[in-house]
């Protein structure tokens, strides 16, 4: 009896467990590549703090451009410090959405920023864009240092949902 409650809780277990990594994307790949990237006009709010919390300034930009009738099915946060190299706290970001042409009425407490066409390493990858830090960056380090490139500048990271359990994270790192 007591062998049957252990098999079965470590059955349940191991099933959580694999539906979790099955879910997250950990085994579907990184497409990477070079390539001269678009032009990019941003809608944005900063964020100072832990980047796993810019979803609240995202959804903000979001909600704000539903509204608006403003097209944000290109949302994205822009990563400008590195982790581990300032406290949590003092990390600076940037969220919204990458549209088309600017509107009129922007919110004073929205900026704007167009970046003009440039090389980037882009990264594409279709799992949570929270384990992107882990699936993502270092491949896209190593894929650098192959290639003999820098990384120079904060990364870009655009999200587009296309269903519930559906979604793609493009990374954009700026090189020299």
């Amino acid at each position: 009896m007591f062998k049957h409650l252990i098999a079965a809780i470590f059955l349940g277990l191991f099933s959580f467990f694999a539906y979790l990594l099955i879910h997250l994307g950990v085994f579907k790949p990184v497409l990477i590549s070079e390539e001269n990237g678009p032009a990019m006009k941003l809608i944005y709010k900063e964020h100072t703090g832990a980047y796993h919390k810019i979803i609240e300034v995202i959804k903000e930009v979001e909600d704000w451009a539903k509204k608006s009738n403003i097209d944000c099915s290109r949302s994205f946060g822009e990563y400008i410090d590195k982790p581990g190299e300032l406290d949590e706290a003092r990390l600076r970001s940037r969220g919204g959405c990458w549209v088309d042409e600017f509107p009129k009425n922007i919110p004073p407490d929205f900026k704007t920023q167009e970046y003009p066409v440039r090389n980037y390493i882009k990264a594409v990858f279709e799992g949570s864009p929270s384990i992107g830090p882990w699936k993502v960056y270092g491949k896209v380090e190593d894929f650098a240092e192959d290639s003999r490139k820098k990384i120079k500048g904060a990364t870009l990271e655009v999200y587009v949902i296309h269903s519930a359990e559906k979604m793609t994270t493009t990374y954009f790192f700026p090189i020299e």
